[in-house]
């Protein structure tokens, strides 16, 4: 996820797809445990990329299931689509972002070209667990 972060970061900076608008991430994972920490990761991420705070968040799925979906809305008028599953292959993530001036796109793997990626691991994102499990349990979406 760290490469993921920088990379997308270095285009973001370098001004090519001006500010950003608009995240769609969908990221597969292989794990038994809970998916909070994973989306939690997500979204942190996703609030890196954006130029403004978080301000809401809606969340659907079961922890424990197969699916976390979060949807987070930012105080400048930016939106993220956020999606963590449960999947039995090999770890994957699927980018888009959209900014004023143009999209970035990134897989990872990379395609047929997998075995020369570097595979993703999902870093620590506590503080904002606790907040998805309320939003989940809560079913409503939550100012923050």
């Amino acid at each position: 996820m760290e490469s993921l972060q920088k990379s997308v970061q270095t285009v973001i900076e370098s001004g090519r797809i001006g500010s950003p608008v608009f995240l769609r991430c969908v990221c597969q994972i292989a794990t038994r445990t809970s998916l909070l920490q994973p989306a939690a990761a997500v979204m942190t991420l996703a609030n890196g990329w954006m130029p403004a705070e978080p301000e809401r968040i809606y969340a659907q799925g079961d922890a424990d299931a197969t699916q976390i979906t979060l949807t987070v809305q930012y105080a400048g008028g930016q939106s993220a689509m956020l999606s963590v599953n449960r999947t039995q292959v090999s770890p994957e993530c699927d980018v888009m972002l959209i900014g004023n001036k143009g999209v970035i796109y990134h897989e990872t793997p990379i395609g047929r070209h997998s075995m020369s990626a570097t595979p993703l691991e999902i870093g620590d994102a506590a503080e904002l667990t606790p907040l998805i499990a309320q939003v989940l349990e809560s079913g409503q979406p939550t100012l923050l």
